[in-house]
């Protein structure tokens, strides 16, 4: 089954705290319901999020291993974690089986997610300190979780889910972009403000 939640999920905390400890329960049995064996949070993850999930009152921090799948283009995701530079740990939705840089670890804190990749044991960042056609792209390539490297799991219909970056004011949704041409078809980027065919992905 697809590791998704409700839509606006997010917006449940916002209430009061006796009111969302009790959606956060039931919103954390939905997430982890037939989603297979946990498994336990690496330490950078443990260090960066314990003190978050202490204040919403979580006491520990959920991980699955996962892979992403593209539903615009049936194919999976991939960190890049051959190549050099700006471009390493690129998350690309290109590969049509399930290797090593096509699995990644998802932890929930109670409030949002961390994608780490179990490649190279990095988080995955929107990097929106870049300009142009690279603005949001998803690498895998940061030692600690701040929020670049947080996120919403989204439904957005039966087998689909929509990735959110966290990141203020933006927020955006990530895109596959099958627009794209040679080493950068199928790059992921948290660029969009709705959700169409390029943002639907499968979690599983």
């Amino acid at each position: 089954m697809p590791l998704g939640m409700p839509r606006n999920f997010g917006q449940h905390f916002q209430e009061s705290t006796g009111d969302s400890m009790k959606k956060l329960a039931v919103a954390a049995c939905l997430v982890l319901a037939g989603t297979g064996t946990m498994v336990t949070p690496s330490p950078a993850l443990a260090q960066s999020v314990t003190s978050e999930a202490a204040e919403r009152g979580t006491s520990a921090v959920s991980c699955k291993n996962r892979t992403i799948q593209s539903l615009a283009n049936g194919k999976y995701v991939s960190a890049e974690l051959g190549w050099s530079g700006d471009n390493y740990g690129m998350l690309r939705a290109r590969s049509s089986k399930v290797g090593p840089w096509e699995k990644f670890r998802f932890c929930y804190n109670g409030y949002n997610y961390t994608i780490q990749s179990l490649a190279n044991g990095k988080f995955v960042s929107a990097e929106f300190g870049w300009s142009g056609a690279s603005r949001g792209m998803l690498r895998a390539r940061a030692p600690r979780a701040a929020t670049w490297e947080r996120f919403y799991i989204n439904s957005c219909g039966t087998g689909c889910t929509s990735i959110q970056n966290l990141a203020i004011p933006s927020r955006r949704h990530v895109s596959a972009e099958l627009g794209n041409k040679g080493n950068r078809s199928g790059m992921l980027r948290a660029r969009n403000e709705g959700v169409g065919p390029w943002e639907r992905f499968r979690i599983r």
